[in-house]
């Protein structure tokens, strides 16, 4: 049987997963214009790190697998900074446009056997 005090913790962890699914689908009702992104990434963060704590045991793991756990989360978050740098930077080119040309419609009656 699963102690108390580890049913409780797990209990808390999931009503705390619960209120930050509530608060991230709150915040896309919310006006909040471009800090929707920062306030919707802090949020998964925390998602991310209730999960790794709690349901990983990262808390009671070797320092090494804490540290792999660490250094996959910061790569992530590289990623994430480099894209959204790119983005950023990047400039809206239009391209010309050439309309499709119409394609006679094949006429595959000449081949049917008859």
């Amino acid at each position: 049987m699963m102690k108390t005090t580890a049913r409780a913790r797990l209990l808390r962890t999931w009503l705390a997963l619960l209120l930050l699914l509530a608060a991230s689908a709150g915040s896309a009702w919310l006006p909040i214009g471009p800090a929707l992104l920062p306030v919707s990434v802090l949020i998964a963060l925390a998602k991310a790190a209730l999960i790794g704590w709690v349901f990983m045991d990262l808390r009671e793991r070797q320092p090494l697998l804490r540290l792999a756990a660490a250094v996959g989360l910061l790569a992530l978050l590289l990623l994430g900074t480099l894209s959204l740098v790119d983005l950023a930077v990047r400039r809206d080119e239009p391209v010309p446009w050439q309309e499709p040309a119409v394609l006679a419609r094949p006429d595959f009656s000449a081949s049917m056997p008859h």
